[in-house]
């Protein structure tokens, strides 16, 4: 009767024995995979953090101070590029600056102190001669007893250079409007007018043995094939002594490949020059020109009866009334 009770609590004991080692082992495995699982689900969010954009996850997280740090570091970025640009345009134009500086070191002339601007005067100037009414042009002159002023060019003929001596020989003003007079070339760069600007320096001193120091660019100061350049021509120029004169009158016997009428040459001055208390008046010295010649007496006695006197320009003349750029300088 007694070994049955005994038997019973064994068993009890080995079933509770086998429950209490069932839940540890079940206890143990869901420890483990729940920590397994934890360590799963946070990879891929660790991967995501590592693949997404940084700066949505930084903009997320603080907004504001990003967005401000993201703004400033382009606008640095940026303003560094447009100074870094301005500094290698700035280099670059200095070095040319100082490359056509170098040229021609004898390429100089003084300029006055002191210029004036002379009242009731007009001054009579001839662009692109020597030609073959450069003669009829200087006798006019001498037998109205008037100097003028001629802006050569480049011909180096027997009778170009013989016509350039008598220009200075009569007492009249020789001044240099370029050798070539091709526009395209001369105003592709400042050391292409230089160029051109000592060839023909250089002849009219070889030939008269004056060294002009005034001058007049082709087409003006100012005009369609200059227009890049013509503020460092005039610095360059102006910088070296020379002065350049434009003007404030014309005769207009360039408007056309055909000849101005005479009558239309008279009328372009004399009616315009009333409004003037001093002028400097263009009008051309070549072969198609020969209105101008003819228009030449009829001009110089309107002129006078309208109270005028007549002189050559000189580096003692202000030129900056006459400019067509304004400043002067």
């Amino acid at each position: 009767m007694r070994k049955k009770p005994i038997k019973v609590m064994i068993a009890v004991f080995f079933t509770s024995l086998s429950i209490i080692c069932t839940n540890l082992f079940i206890n143990y495995n869901f420890s483990n995979n729940s920590d397994s699982s934890d360590n799963l689900s946070e990879q891929p969010q660790a991967d995501a953090v590592d693949t997404t954009d940084t700066t949505l996850n930084f903009d997320n997280e603080n907004p504001p101070v990003v967005d401000a740090l993201a703004e400033k570091t382009h606008s640095i970025n940026e303003s560094n590029n447009i100074n870094n640009t301005q500094i290698y345009i700035s280099k670059v134009i200095n070095k040319e600056a100082e490359n056509y500086h170098n040229l021609y070191p004898d390429l100089y002339c003084k300029r006055p102190q002191k210029q004036y601007s002379p009242n009731k005067t007009i001054f009579l100037t001839f662009d692109d001669g020597p030609s073959k009414h450069t003669s009829e042009i200087l006798d006019i002159l001498n037998k109205k007893n008037i100097k003028a002023t001629f802006f050569v060019t480049g011909n180096a003929s027997s009778q170009g250079k013989a016509l350039m001596k008598r220009i200075v020989d009569e007492g009249h003003t020789i001044g240099i409007h370029t050798y070539s007079h091709a526009f395209r070339q001369i105003y592709s760069s400042v050391n292409a007018y230089l160029d051109d600007f000592n060839k023909i320096y250089n002849l009219v001193f070889s030939v008269t043995g004056v060294k002009p120091t005034i001058f007049r660019f082709p087409g003006g100061s100012k005009n369609n094939f200059n227009k890049d350049i013509y503020r460092e021509l005039i610095t360059e120029m102006t910088r070296r002594g020379f002065d350049y004169f434009d003007w404030n009158l014309s005769a207009g016997d360039a408007l056309s490949k055909t000849p101005t009428p005479k009558a239309r040459c008279v009328k372009n001055i004399l009616d315009y020059s009333k409004n003037h208390s001093y002028a400097v008046v263009l009008m051309h010295d070549s072969k198609p020109k020969y209105t101008t010649v003819q228009a030449l007496p009829e001009i110089i006695d309107g002129l006078t009866s309208q109270g005028f006197t007549f002189d050559k320009l000189t580096n003692d003349i202000d030129p900056a009334p006459y400019s067509l750029v304004k400043p002067y300088r």
